[in-house]
């Protein structure tokens, strides 16, 4: 029997690393040893190294980009809470946030576009939550796909019902602001996220059947301030 070894700095670790030294250093400041906000101006230190973390041991594109993601604005804030940046650049953040996503959803955009025909509407899912959502189930076969669009709502989708032909894929689009939706998929599918995480983020609680050739899922599209939850 095969032990996989993963990387012994986890962001788990790094985070649980950080809650000992934030009551070690609030200790000190009772004891007027040193003061505490001094020492907790480099807190964005926090989101660097836990961005680096999560990315390095990344197995996917996501991931990979939510932990750059995080590592580069920790950067940001660091440098600008430390006035090595002007202070200007504590009211740029928001205008680049919103030129990043702006600029994500026209690439996505540009990469549907691209994309083949993919199946009519009963072969798809489609859900537009503004303030609101809704429940959808799926029993298509094939399965092709979906459009999932949430404003400050969400909802459930339900594939489990849903068949995607082997070695085919199907491609959900994702746009969230605010909002999230949770996807429950069968073990016999695997899903390949390459959604945008922007001050966002998924969870991935699928699990493959043993010795299954699993049909393939991809999510893309941009989630700001928003997420998306996977379970079987």
């Amino acid at each position: 029997m095969t032990i996989e070894r993963r990387g012994n700095i986890t962001p788990h670790l790094i985070f649980g690393v950080s809650v000992m030294l934030l009551g070690f250093v609030l200790m000190l400041d009772v004891l007027g040893v040193l003061r505490a906000r001094d020492v907790l101006r480099y807190w964005p230190a926090l989101l660097i190294a836990i961005g680096v973390a999560t990315a390095s041991q990344a197995t996917d594109r996501g991931t990979v980009l939510r932990g750059s993601l995080m590592a580069f604005f920790g950067t940001w804030l660091l440098l600008a809470t430390l006035h090595v940046l002007p202070s200007l650049s504590w009211r740029l953040f928001w205008p680049f946030v919103l030129m990043l996503a702006g600029a994500a959803l026209v690439l996505h955009t540009w990469r549907r576009a691209s994309d083949p025909p993919r199946g009519d509407s009963s072969e798809r899912v489609s859900i537009v939550g503004v303030l609101g959502g809704g429940n959808r189930m799926s029993t298509a076969n094939p399965f092709r796909g979906g459009d999932l669009v949430a404003i400050m709502g969400g909802g459930q989708i339900d594939l489990r019902r849903a068949v995607i032909p082997p070695g085919e894929q199907a491609i959900i689009d994702i746009v969230s602001l605010m909002g999230g939706f949770e996807i429950i998929v069968p073990e016999t599918w695997a899903v390949d996220d390459r959604t945008m995480p922007i001050m966002g983020g998924v969870g991935n609680e699928t699990r493959t059947a043993p010795g299954a050739a699993p049909s393939v899922l991809i999510l893309r599209g941009v989630l700001m301030m928003g997420g998306v939850s996977i379970r079987n």
